[in-house]
């Protein structure tokens, strides 16, 4: 059957077996026709649909049954059943957190206060794996389209397979064992000095050396300049990753910081703007390291449970009382404990905290001054410049354009 024609269904039968699918399984489902959306429904109250991000990429997709990856964090199934596409989604099966949500939000432009009313509706759509979204798609297909797949035909391709064969025996042929040997142990010394200095904090001895960071040996990681220094920045980024997570930066903290330099890195279409990233990365990582150091060299169970709070209640204007109700502790006693730890008033740790995730939106959205700060609860826009300014010496708009942010 050419599934480009209009199968033996009518639209009504469509929307009835789109909303028993939803029923079911607890996603949420959408029919397009010809691009428009004629039929939306879910189990749980989503103010604002997430596919919205990603619309033009799943549209694009014109396979029978396929899946789409959202920022490696959210799963779509996609039918296309003659004229019609079905979309069902987004599910995960990671566990994402209340942060996580809440810029998703943001990403939405909803209003700040229905933002804790639409992370509670995303939390609540079931969590499971992509090959479970699959097989449910190919129950869907089935029911409308009366063709048959397995998992296989969806995840595995054999031109795919094809061209990794190809590769692989193309790379024994030409790899030879005088280039590598001449290069690795260069390369290896470069990188352990990078990992040390971010490792220490060290911010001065990075810029210093930083010449060397692109000077690290990459090998051959893709046939084409411009993918090979993707490659190779998603390569360096994963090391100074976890070597921020061995320092003592929060994990979870560290992972959002990967995917947003990942995301950047991947919409760049030039090796100098990849290059500059690679720096501004490297110098980043070094940095957080370093002012964590500042506040909490011995990485106290007090600040780790203070830094999750505030990274959960990022969108809040967060108050020394209420993490003390949180902790179920005495005001004045936490404040203490905080400053003879890590010698800095905890109200200037809040404002530390959250001036970093300003500088993460600022460069991995277009969104507005107004409402990033907004958003991360500052009472106005002015009062948010000032604050940033006062803790990285630059304005939130000069920190945008020194930093070639995509708007």
């Amino acid at each position: 059957m050419n599934y480009e024609q209009i199968p033996d269904i009518t639209p009504e039968e469509l929307i009835y077996i789109s909303r028993q699918f939803a029923n079911m399984f607890g996603f949420p489902v959408r029919l397009y026709n010809k691009n428009e959306l004629v039929f939306f429904h879910s189990t749980a109250n989503i103010i604002a649909d997430p596919v919205s991000l990603c619309l033009d990429e799943i549209i694009c997709k014109n396979e029978q049954i396929s899946y789409y990856v959202y920022e490696n964090a959210f799963y779509y199934g996609i039918v296309n059943c003659g004229q019609y596409k079905f979309i069902t989604g987004p599910v995960t099966e990671i566990r994402l957190s209340d942060h996580d949500f809440n810029r998703l939000g943001f990403m939405l432009d909803i209003e700040k206060n229905d933002i804790p009313l639409f992370t509670s509706s995303m939390k609540s759509l079931s969590g499971i794996h992509l090959d479970t979204l699959i097989q449910a798609i190919i129950m869907y297909n089935f029911s409308v389209n009366r063709t048959m797949y397995n998992i296989s035909d969806i995840r595995i391709k054999s031109k795919e397979q094809n061209n990794i064969s190809s590769d692989i025996k193309e790379s024994e042929i030409s790899y030879t064992g005088e280039t590598l040997f001449m290069n690795s142990s260069r390369t290896y010394a470069i990188e352990r000095d990078m990992i040390k200095k971010v490792m220490n904090g060290d911010v001065d001895g990075l810029i210093d050396g930083a010449t060397k960071i692109p000077a690290v040996s990459s090998g051959n990681l893709a046939p084409h300049l411009l993918r090979h220094s993707k490659n190779f920045f998603i390569k360096l980024e994963t090391i100074m990753a976890r070597t921020a997570i061995d320092a003592g930066l929060d994990v979870d903290e560290v992972f959002s910081i990967e995917e947003m330099y990942i995301r950047k890195c991947e919409s760049l279409d030039n090796i100098d703007r990849i290059k500059n990233l690679q720096y501004h990365m490297v110098i980043d990582y070094a940095d957080r390291v370093k002012k964590l150091r500042q506040y909490n060299g011995k990485n106290s169970k007090l600040v780790t449970e203070i830094s999750g709070y505030i990274r959960n209640h990022i969108s809040e204007p967060v108050k020394t009382s209420d993490i003390a109700d949180y902790l179920g502790r005495s005001r004045g006693g936490i404040t203490t404990e905080f400053k003879k730890q890590t010698g800095m008033n905890l109200s200037d740790f809040i404002k530390l905290k959250k001036i970093q995730e300003a500088q993460e939106l600022l460069y991995a959205t277009s969104q507005s001054l107004v409402m990033i700060s907004n958003y991360l609860g500052f009472s106005s826009q002015s009062h948010f410049t000032r604050v940033f300014k006062e803790i990285t010496g630059i304005t939130p708009k000069e920190y945008r354009d020194k930093n070639h942010i995509i708007r």
